[in-house]
């Protein structure tokens, strides 16, 4: 019999690393006999029956009826190609394997129990493959186009992806995945992973080496921040604030290494776990910000406190691991911040370049407001980049966003746009508002002169009542008063000159008056009283005059009160017409942004199209400029342009319009949250994980179903033994044998040459070229050395030179941009080797692995055809040939999942051989580099020169060839795993087909089963009997009875908070509903559910918000 562990299609990932091949162990006697015992034996075998036993052909009385139609509603999920249905079925199907896997747990009979261990061992290897793959999206973009808020807004969160002033210093990648915790205190977990010791030491030599001047003190250039010896220092003393500049000679590597505060994080990992967004962002930015802007506040708070300077992570940090529940990522999508592959830190450098080889979509994101005037899609990942896509067949997996949409010009926008027709309307509405908010604000202007008025005279008023009051006071103390004198206006003191006799007269006569201050008037140096005459005043007099001026102070308020009111009813009048005047420029601003957005959309397809398109035909005619004809389209440019998802965002107006970041001012321009554009991105986020859902879900029910007809199979009673001559059944057994090894012989032959044609097609496609690269790359070399340091030509200072090659080659500088001195000798290689590379690895081999799939199904169909037209002749095992037959379309899709895992594989490992040939030439190279990297004094930068120079003529011929032969070597290696993969399938394959076939074919004797194998195989074709209803409401879009609802008094008790949404799916309780529900439905073990939560539980939680 075959002792079989089935595994279906491996990951990519199995793929890239060493084929473990299926453990299939095949014990068949050398000459099997299934000679029937004598008639008699055979009856009372047949019909005896006590307590014990069981005929096994009595098992299948009136049961293969009920299953029948086994695979029904499954096949029928399988071929919807719905991820969300495919994944219940997979959630359904789990439950149904844990209830096989204890049937057989529980069967405890000794005769079993080599058999019952492979079905439990084929069960617990097959439940794992539900597990839902990662979709990995690099988001790569200049400093300042608005990433980090696009990445927090589409995780509807106000601040969460961490940011650093001191970005040109370091580039930390940032990886932000689903959170799987369902602990209320963990619901934004971090994990920030430091460099190890060895790497910091390499680093802090070389960073000692760039702002250190020859006496060891700090050089002039280090006083430059922008220069990279000042960004070697800001580094450095981030880390080793204590250390000042005057006592750096005093500091070397090892004393350095040795400071506890740096050892004791160096190839460590911190973990942080956080129930509220603003406190995980603040403990976040403690490890990956520069503290300088806390200090400056710190300052500002307390100047007399002084405190030691404190150390800053941040050059440390190797990458930043977010967990988070944003349903964005709900569906396995992790979003990876990448602000560069050239970091000084080798590390980081690496782990930015592995993200890039798993990278499944590339976001560029650029603010639209340069994106167009700049060709950013055009040329903003350099030309370097966009081969590195070419070589990976990563152009259809770009994604352009367009950030920053609310800073717009309507004025620049309606001109440019040509919009004029479009907002005539809306000006003329506009201006209509401006018109009338001028004449109600003039008016108010009016009313407030006039109201001015009034208050000047109630304030005369209020002077002159006073006076009065106080004249009528004396009068009660028995003073003889006078009327007061009234005030004139006031004239020039030129004009008084004339009359110094009436003056001296005044103040003559002023001293026969009664003496009071109010009655004493006096001249200043300009002006001067006019005497009239004096009116001796009664108690009656001043009591009407007080009654007199009350009366106008009373109207004079009056009026006054009125015009305010007058005033304030023109108030509101003026916000209503600029809240509509609002409204309009709104709508105005809401049609700009729609009109630049589109035509920016258009713009961009295109110039990402011509980009491919100069690409393509500069390495065409690298590659053979006889044969290269510029008007032979090398792809269809128009479909590339048309296929390119472009989104016009605007995170700031999402942020708002969704309750976050309170204190920024209203976004105007869009009346909804999808006209910002982030909804439509969240939901490309999650669409772009359907392939990779779909795929495993179909992979993991293909197997399930292969499963499912060999437990029928293994069940279902025998054929009714024939009376067969000795000679026919020996005919029987051979032709069964004959077809087995021909279908194995099928399969080897179908291995042999896929494989002899992927070596033909990687001969012919690359390697026949090494030889005429490799001497192109050779010619090239000294020229290009000769470039680096020519500065008319696109060369480098002397400092950026020296930077340069401290680094091993690869270095950002600030003032001359990412520089590559490896790359730049390889060059010719890769541009002249692209084309051919990418028509191998996305056209030539992918069709050459699906031939090969073609021909295993041919293969097998061909066996089954041969043994079909045979068992319908001799009649034996006819009875289920039907179930056999059931078993070539689940054959056919099980093909079809195998064969996108060995395409995904071998493209894969395209992309690693593709990456080998730079490191090549960095380990030929070093030397140079660190003689270069010695030099010092006077005519150190012509020495460097001359030093590598003469050693690129010397190692060109041989750091080539090496390059080539590695990759040729790699390529080698994939043939080989490839044909391994291909071996080890095959041979699961035909393990499964040849154990079905002789089971159900070979005309065995009835045996008779004990009470134990029999209870097993009953209750497992129970279990078989009822799949299909299981499966029919799944099939009809109905998931109720997969993902049970949370309970409402179950739902988390955690804070709400501004900037999280709301999940309708599982929280901390769900696992308690689900395995209530999995017991009551499905009578499986209660940690069923749990367990297909740990591997799939963010998609479980997003189908559940999505059927609510």
């Amino acid at each position: 019999m075959f002792v079989l562990s089935i595994a279906l299609s491996a990951s990519t990932n199995g793929l890239v690393q060493d084929v473990k091949r299926v453990s299939i162990k095949h014990e068949r006697p050398a000459s099997p006999s299934l000679s029937l015992p004598p008639e008699d034996t055979s009856m009372r075998e047949a019909t005896s029956f006590d307590s014990n036993n069981v005929s096994q052909s009595s098992l299948g009385e009136g049961n293969e009826q009920d299953l029948a139609h086994l695979d029904r509603n499954i096949r029928r999920i399988i071929e919807l190609q719905d991820p969300q249905i495919l994944e219940a079925g997979a959630v359904r199907a789990m439950q149904i394997l844990e209830s096989f896997k204890q049937t057989f747990v529980n069967c405890v009979t000794s005769r079993l129990n080599v058999e019952v261990a492979s079905w439990t061992e084929t069960i617990t290897t097959l439940i794992p493959q539900a597990q839902r793959k990662r979709t990995v999206i690099g988001v790569v973009g200049n400093t300042g186009a608005g990433k980090s808020s696009v990445i927090n807004a589409m995780l509807n969160e106000e601040r969460l992806v961490p940011t650093n002033c001191m970005r040109a210093c370091t580039a930390v990648v940032t990886e932000i995945s689903w959170n799987n915790s369902d602990e209320a205190s963990s619901k934004y977990r971090a994990e920030i992973e430091f460099i190890s010791p060895e790497d910091w030491e390499k680093e802090l030599s070389v960073l000692m080496q760039e702002f250190s001047s020859e006496n060891g003190t700090l050089s002039r250039e280090a006083q430059d921040p922008n220069s990279d010896a000042g960004v070697a220092w800001a580094k450095f003393h981030a880390v080793y604030p204590s250390v000042l500049k005057d006592a750096l000679h005093e500091s070397t590597v090892p004393t350095l290494m040795s400071k506890n505060s740096v050892r004791s994080v160096l190839g460590t990992t911190k973990q942080i776990h956080m129930s509220h967004p603003g406190s995980f962002y603040v403990e976040l930015q403690k490890y990956v910000d520069s503290k300088e802007k806390v200090s400056k506040k710190d300052k500002s708070k307390s100047k007399s406190k002084t405190s030691p300077p404190e150390m800053e992570y941040w050059p440390l940090i190797k990458v930043v691991k977010i967990y988070t529940k944003s349903s964005a990522l709900s569906t396995g999508a992790v979003i990876v911040d990448l602000p560069g592959v050239h970091d000084s830190n080798a590390a980081r450098a690496a782990v930015a370049q592995g993200y890039m080889k798993q990278c499944t979509g590339l976001w560029i994101v650029a603010p639209i407001n340069r994106a167009v005037d700049d060709k950013a899609a055009k040329t903003l990942l350099g030309d370097s980049f966009k081969r590195q896509l070419k070589y990976d067949g990563g152009f259809s997996s770009v994604t352009f966003i367009c950030s920053k949409t609310d800073d717009i010009s309507i004025t620049e926008a309606i001109d440019s746009l040509d919009l004029n027709r479009e907002v005539a309307e809306l000006e003329q509405q506009s201006g209509s508002y401006d018109e009338q908010i001028d004449q109600v604000q003039c008016s108010i202007k009016e009313l407030k002169e006039s109201q001015q008025v009034y208050k000047l005279a109630i304030e005369n008023l209020a002077e002159e009542i006073e006076t009065w009051e106080t004249l009528y006071e004396r009068v009660q103390d028995g003073e003889l008063v006078y009327a007061p004198i009234t005030q004139p206006k006031k004239r020039k003191n030129t004009s008084l000159d004339k009359e110094p006799l009436k003056r001296q007269a005044l103040q003559e006569n002023s001293n026969d008056e009664v003496s009071g201050s109010d009655d004493e008037i006096f001249d200043s140096d300009d002006e001067v009283q006019f005497q009239i005459e004096r009116v001796v005043l009664s108690e009656l007099d001043i009591r009407n005059k007080l009654k007199e001026l009350r009366e106008t102070k009373k109207n004079a308020r009056q009026e006054s009160a009125k015009i305010q009111h007058a005033i304030d009813d023109l108030r509101p009048q003026v916000r209503k017409l600029q809240t509509e005047k609002g409204k309009i420029r709104a709508e105005m601003s809401r049609i700009c942004i729609a009109g630049r957005n589109l035509y920016s959309k258009s713009a961009i397809r295109q110039d990402f199209a011509a980009g491919i398109r100069e690409i393509d035909q500069e390495n065409a005619a690298e590659a053979d400029e006889d044969s290269f004809d510029p008007d032979e389209e090398m792809r269809d440019y128009e479909q590339v342009a048309k296929s390119l998802p472009v989104f016009c965002v605007s995170s700031r107006a999402y942020q708002k319009m969704c309750g976050r970041m309170q204190k920024d001012d209203n976004v105007h321009g869009f009346t909804s949250v999808e006209e910002t554009e982030i909804p439509q991105l969240q939901i490309h986020c999650r669409k772009l994980t359907e392939a990779g859902r779909i795929q495993t879900s179909r992979t993991f029910l293909t197997g399930f179903l292969q499963l499912l007809i060999t437990f029928r199979l293994w069940t279902s009673g025998s054929s009714p033994d024939l009376k067969l001559t000795e000679k026919d059944k020996q005919q029987h057994l051979k032709f069964l044998e004959r077809r087995m090894e021909e279908l194995k012989t099928g399969f080897d032959d179908s291995v042999r040459a896929c494989v002899k044609q992927v070596r033909s097609e990687v001969k012919l496609q690359i390697s026949d070229r090494f030889p005429e690269l490799v001497n192109d790359a050779i010619e090239a070399a000294p020229a290009t050395a000769d470039v680096w340091g020519q500065k008319d030509q696109g060369g480098l200072r002397w400092g950026s030179y020296k930077a340069v090659v401290r680094r091993a080659g690869v270095y950002h500088s600030t003032a001359a941009g990412k520089r590559d001195f490896n790359s730049d000798l390889v060059e010719p290689i890769m541009k002249r080797l692209a084309t051919g590379w990418e028509r191998t690895f996305q056209r030539r081999l992918p069709e050459v692995l699906n031939s090969h799939i073609d021909d295993l199904n041919k293969v097998l169909n061909k066996a089954h055809k041969a043994i079909e037209a045979r068992t319908q002749y001799t009649g034996v095992g006819l009875a289920n040939l039907s179930i056999l037959k059931t078993r070539l379309p689940i054959y056919k899709d099980g093909f079809k999942a195998y064969g996108v895992d060995l395409v995904d594989g071998m493209k894969e490992i395209g992309r690693e051989a593709n990456r080998d040939f730079t490191p090549c030439i960095v380990d030929m190279m070093r030397d140079a580099y660190n003689i270069c990297a010695a030099q010092n004094g006077p005519g150190s930068f012509k020495r460097m020169k001359e030093h590598m120079i003469s050693h690129v003529v010397v190692a060109r011929h041989t750091m080539f060839r090496k390059a080539v032969q590695k990759v040729d070597e790699h390529l080698e290696a994939m043939s080989k795993t490839l044909q391994e993969r291909m071996e080890a399938k095959a041979y699961e394959i035909f393990g499964n087909v040849n154990r079905d076939y002789t089971h159900a074919l070979g005309n065995h004797p009835t045996r008779v089963l004990s009470k134990e194998e029999h209870e097993m195989k009953s209750a497992t074709r129970q279990i078989l009997r009822g799949i299909d209803a299981q499966f029919e409401p799944i099939a009809n879009g109905d998931l109720s009875s997969v993902y049970p609802k949370v309970p409402t008094n179950a739902q988390s008790k955690e804070p709400a908070h501004d900037g999280t949404e709301e999940h309708g799916g599982m929280d901390d309780s769900g696992q308690e509903s689900s395995e209530e529900a999995d017991e009551e439905t499905n009578n499986v073990p209660g940690t069923l559910w749990e367990k297909f939560r740990s591997y799939n539980q963010a998609y479980v939680e997003d189908d559940m918000d999505d059927d609510e």
